[in-house]
């Protein structure tokens, strides 16, 4: 039997992490072609990883399509329409636990022609939440990347600082462009580091340090700092210092539901996850104890490790071939 031949489209980091650790995982098992947008988040981690890309795609010849879904851009869907026209599966690789509709068009009434065949998600709760909103055929696979990740984040010697870092999103920036509405949560990145100065003490660390997200270009997090003088802290951007770095080093970790965070609990750091509004739910797959609506309510408890690991139970690739051949008999 021939090997498949497997087209891949993605654009945003999450999700690209998750596929070229996937590719790599299988690399020997199908033929891979790898479109990638000159500049784009997998273009720079294909390349980094040693995968060639290339700036154009024809889905003609392919058996199935593996495509990444994220928020700043949507080249998969044009691809997307293109495999239903053609009569071969596709696979959407999910890299996180929100807005799983959003991210194919919701609230569009036209949004589910862009679902895919295939949902992959990589642990219990995702495949819960993926199946809670009947996107496709839901199967989970093990993170590759995480796994890979932790390994060697484990190995690293760094020196500890007694700093609290804060993993920014943009929030109001994602709220804006999916609700219209900057405070469609009931709270942004801005208004979260307000309620974290106003308790900093709580956190009993020395000062503060505010991790911009990848996709934060700009930033006005001066003008909450200037309420509070008298706290140490420091911006940056994520290209600055090494996020596997920058979790090991720091005393405490806060933020909303970034991916960062959950990395952060599996290298077995004090975490808490902030979402200062019941508009928008706990998402991450952390202890209910280090989930925080209000930041007044801290206590000793919410100061202290996690201890969770990867489950290695996901299906091998055989079964997405097995999938792969049975779509394209129908």
């Amino acid at each position: 039997m021939s090997l498949l031949k497997i087209a891949v489209v993605c654009h945003d980091a999450g999700a690209s992490e998750i596929l070229v650790a996937f590719i790599k995982e299988h690399l020997e098992q199908a033929k891979w072609t790898l479109y990638a947008p000159h500049g784009s988040a997998f273009e720079a981690i294909a390349q980094r990883e040693g995968l060639d890309t290339q700036s154009s795609l024809d889905l003609y010849g392919f058996d199935a399509l593996f495509f990444g879904t994220g928020w700043q851009e949507k080249i998969e869907r044009e691809f997307v329409k293109e495999a239903k026209l053609s009569g071969i599966p596709s696979f959407a690789f999910l890299d996180h636990w929100s807005s799983y509709r959003e991210r194919f068009g919701y609230p569009d009434e036209s949004w589910r022609r862009n679902l895919p065949n295939y949902v992959i998600v990589s642990d219990e709760k995702a495949e819960q939440l993926a199946k809670q909103f009947a996107l496709a055929e839901v199967l989970r696979i093990n993170n590759f990347y995480l796994r890979n990740q932790v390994e060697r984040i484990f190995e690293e010697e760094v020196t500890s600082c007694d700093n609290l870092l804060f993993l920014s999103e943009p929030t109001d920036q994602v709220a804006l462009n999916t609700y219209k509405d900057k405070n469609y949560w009931g709270f942004t990145q801005y208004s979260a580091l307000e309620e974290i100065l106003s308790n900093f003490e709580k956190f009993e660390c020395r000062g503060l340090h505010i991790r911009l997200h990848p996709s934060e270009k700009h930033h006005e997090y001066d003008k909450v700092l200037k309420k509070f003088p008298h706290i140490k802290s420091q911006i940056y951007p994520a290209a600055f210092y090494p996020l596997e770095k920058d979790l090991l080093r720091s005393k405490m970790i806060i933020g909303f539901d970034t991916m960062a965070l959950y990395t952060a609990a599996l290298l077995h750091r004090p975490v808490l996850s902030f979402l200062p509004s019941k508009n928008r739910e706990f998402l991450l797959p952390l202890p209910s104890s280090h989930q925080l609506r209000r930041l007044s309510s801290i206590a000793q408890e919410h100061l202290t490790k996690i201890e969770l690991s990867l489950k290695d139970d996901g299906i091998n690739f055989a079964t997405i071939q097995q999938k792969i051949e049975e779509f394209t008999q129908w």
